[in-house]
This record gives C-alpha cells, structure tokens and sequence, in this order.
C-alpha cells in the first residue's frame, strides 16, 4: 500500500503485517514513547505504542492505522510528522 512504501522508503522497519494496520519497529522503550508523545503533542498525530512488557523486549513499537476515509493530504501530512519525528528521535 501506499502507506506502507512510503515507511519503507523513509527507512522504518514495518515488519510484514498486510492489513490496514501497520507497526512501525523503534526497539527501544523509551525511545518509542518519546516518539509517540511527540507525534501526540507537536503534530497531532495519534498511534498506539506498545512497549514491554507488552511485547517482548527490543520489540516495541508503534502501531499506526489507516482508513480509505483519510485523503491523501492527511496521509502525507502523517508521513511528514513520522519523518521529522523519526530523525529527531534516531529511529530513521
């Protein structure tokens, strides 16, 4: 999907997920959280993270889902603030 080249092409691990739903693999507890409330507080942007011990650790994560009703401005809109964040944080 869209989404998923784009993730891929920036450089975040997605993992092998088909659905509508895709994880975005940070590895690092903390690391995921400031990323996440980042993406919260300075762009509006909401995902789900999951660290441990909800997941194995090194395995945490954000998990960000996408809808046929987001039009393609806020997709990259989205794809920006990823970005941004990503490289702030050293993810990508």
């Amino acid at each position: 999907t869209y989404m998923r080249e784009r993730l891929g092409a920036m450089g975040f691990e997605t993992g092998g997920s088909e659905s509508a739903v895709i994880p975005i693999f940070i590895r690092d507890d903390s690391r995921t959280l400031r990323f996440w409330k980042t993406l919260l507080d300075d762009y509006a942007v909401y995902t789900n993270p999951f660290i441990s011990p909800g997941v194995l650790p090194r395995n945490s994560l954000l998990r960000t889902s996408f809808m046929a009703t987001h039009e393609r401005e806020h997709l990259d809109g989205g794809l920006e603030a990823l970005q941004r964040v990503g490289e702030d944080v050293g993810v990508i």
